[in-house]
């Protein structure tokens, strides 16, 4: 048998099962892994691997780090490995031609939503803004382009309707390992057909900055409920009182009842509920500055709300 020479690249947590998935395949011969350079964290200035490039340590997989202006040191290292395929999962790079051209049979990118729709940087958290029933992998093999090459396969998922992103994120993985196998052998033994992408039904996703998560109240209380959903666990989302910052891990549309401007407090207890442009808000979990996350009633010991009482656009 004949293995398939494979790189990968990626950097989030999210490629790390199609990784282990690929080392553990008898049929798959993972030469190289390819990700982003490490991260900085906290304020001591030190720095950790990516999600990827530690599994890819723990795995003793050859690992290259991509800093930002290293294409042609990349290109030389691929360029030797005599590739079959490179695999890409939410890289955050456009691979250049030259890179795209290296592997005998092409790029195959595992891109996290149905294409042609949600092609772009957050297919994830648009899925859960705009409210779909559906979203899952599309196997695409890469040109040029944006998210624009011709899909293999897809798999799709149910979403639940109180998935946040996090809870996405986490199903999709759960799958990719054995989706991303099938999409390489059906490619492999010419199972798969390349199919060209529908343009016109294309929607492209923008990277979500770290000011979305402020909440404006004259939002009806569904699109809120979402943006809390789409934004956890990053950026998050947050209103403000008094001024400070009051994160919002948890929340559900309610009814409104009676009279109230966007923000007012509706009800403290036993439900905390604040209008919206249309319906109410109820706040279930919450973050104050410097502190820990706790539930409603929680906070409101601490801090009472009373009714009427405004909380302010994040």
């Amino acid at each position: 048998m004949t293995r398939l020479r494979v790189a990968f690249m990626g950097s989030p947590a999210l490629g790390v099962p199609a990784l282990r998935a690929l080392h553990a395949a008898p049929d798959i011969e993972l030469v190289q892994v390819v990700t982003l350079g490490d991260r900085r964290r906290g304020r001591r200035g030190g720095t950790v691997p990516t999600p990827v490039g530690e599994a890819a340590l723990d795995l003793d997989v050859a690992l290259l780090r991509w800093e930002r202006g290293d294409r042609a040191a990349v290109e030389a290292v691929l360029a030797p490995l005599a590739l079959d395929v490179i695999v890409v999962i939410a890289f955050a790079r456009i691979l250049p031609p030259p890179l795209l051209a290296l592997p005998r049979l092409g790029c195959l990118n595992l891109h996290a939503s149905l294409l042609p729709w949600g092609r772009g940087a957050s297919p994830i958290q648009h899925a859960i803004l705009e409210g779909l029933a559906e979203s899952g992998w599309s196997a695409m093999l890469m040109d040029a382009g944006l998210d624009t090459g011709p899909v293999l396969t897809t798999h799709a998922l149910t979403l639940n309707a109180r998935w946040t992103a996090g809870d996405l994120t986490d199903a999709l993985a759960a799958c990719a390992g054995p989706f991303l196998l099938r999409a390489l052998r059906g490619w492999r033994d010419g199972e798969l057909a390349p199919v060209a992408q529908d343009d016109n039904a294309a929607t492209l996703t923008r990277k979500i900055p770290a000011e979305a998560g402020g909440l404006d109240w004259s939002l009806p209380a569904v699109a809120l409920d979402r943006r809390v959903r789409a934004y956890s666990p990053s950026p998050g989302a947050w209103c403000r009182r008094d001024g400070e910052r009051l994160g919002l891990l948890a929340v559900a549309p309610a009814p409104r009842q009676g009279h109230a401007a966007p923000g007012e407090v509706m009800a403290a207890r036993p439900r905390l509920l604040v209008a919206c442009g249309e319906g109410a808000l109820e706040l279930q979990r919450v973050q104050p500055p410097g502190r820990r996350p706790m539930d409603a009633p929680s906070y409101l010991n601490g801090r009472p709300l009373r009714v009427g009482e405004r909380l302010e656009n994040g």
